[in-house]
């Protein structure tokens, strides 16, 4: 993904990328606090919904033009699927059923599928390191949700929901990468929440679900201004700047964090307990994208 107006140095990449998994981490228990007086439809809706107004509105202030061409919007549409529609809701059904911190880690496995993606889609090459990435990856969610599996009756399902947000979130990073860009990351990243509203807000019209604002919490609406203004406007803000200006696999540096802050965020804010299985799945997990960003580093320098 190029574009003309996302000229980004190599030290503003790593403030991005370094923003990107401070603001991301935190929305784990952020999202958490939410669901507790929402249901998990009208809390995507309204946060993604104002995240996009910011994002375009961002956009338009720095001066970019917010039209898109006519034949860029399949490849925007197939992205803003992956990225923001499926990503966001499975991902939030993960907080809900399993928890905010496995939630976390299971979705930051996202650069091994992306750079599995890249390989069909980019030409890039299966190396063996990215193999052991991969073993070393699904290893640690086996640790991660082998006890859960057992114990919780939702468990299986917030699993599989949560792997599927890391596995879409992965192909549309890549995805963005098969076009050269003429707009602007941030408009590009309001127009994919656009998108991505519509099935969000055919879903709620026709589900159970209902927005009552006098009944969230003052807790609640903090949460949702920091998914709104913070996890969403200025991560995506970020990221997209930092896709644009590095290749897929190396871009996916900024996941090794973004467990580590969401377990220890979770933790924090909401009395989560840490354990042997979250310790060695973390271990596990950032191991896995440490081979891969290596082997991709190495490759690059030969």
């Amino acid at each position: 993904m190029g574009t003309e107006t996302a000229n980004v140095s190599p030290r503003l990449g790593y403030i991005l990328l370094v923003t990107t998994w401070l603001c991301w981490g935190f929305s784990y228990p952020a999202t958490a606090f939410v669901l507790e007086t929402m249901d998990v439809w009208s809390s995507r809706l309204l946060v993604m919904t104002a995240a996009a107004i910011v994002l375009l509105l961002l956009g338009r202030m720095q001066g970019a033009p917010l039209s898109v061409p006519r034949s860029h919007w399949p490849d925007l549409i197939i992205a803003a699927l992956c990225n923001m529609a499926v990503f966001q809701i499975c991902m939030t059904f993960g907080v809900q059923l399993l928890s905010a911190g496995r939630t976390s880690v299971i979705v930051y496995t996202m650069p091994l599928w992306a750079s599995v993606f890249a390989v069909f889609l980019l030409g890039e090459r299966l190396t063996w390191p990215r193999v052991v990435a991969m073993g070393l990856g699904l290893v640690g969610l086996g640790v991660l949700v082998g006890q859960d599996l057992s114990h919780l009756r939702n468990a299986p399902l917030g699993a599989g929901l949560t792997l599927l947000s890391a596995v879409a979130f992965g192909l549309g990073t890549v995805w963005m990468k098969r076009r050269r860009w003429q707009n602007d990351p941030t408009v590009l990243a309001g127009w994919q929440l656009v998108i991505a509203i519509v099935p969000v807000a055919l879903i709620w019209a026709f589900s159970d679900a209902t927005l009552s604002l006098p009944a969230i919490t003052t807790e609640s609406w903090f949460a949702i201004a920091y998914l709104v203004f913070i996890a969403n406007a200025l991560a995506y803000f970020s990221w997209f700047r930092v896709v644009a200006a590095f290749p897929a696999t190396v871009s996916g540096i900024g996941a090794m964090a973004v467990p580590v802050i969401g377990v220890l965020g979770s933790a924090w804010l909401l009395d989560e307990v840490i354990g042997w299985r979250e310790l060695i799945a973390l271990g596990m997990i950032i191991s896995a994208i440490a081979v891969n960003l290596a082997s991709t580093l190495q490759n690059r320098s030969a």
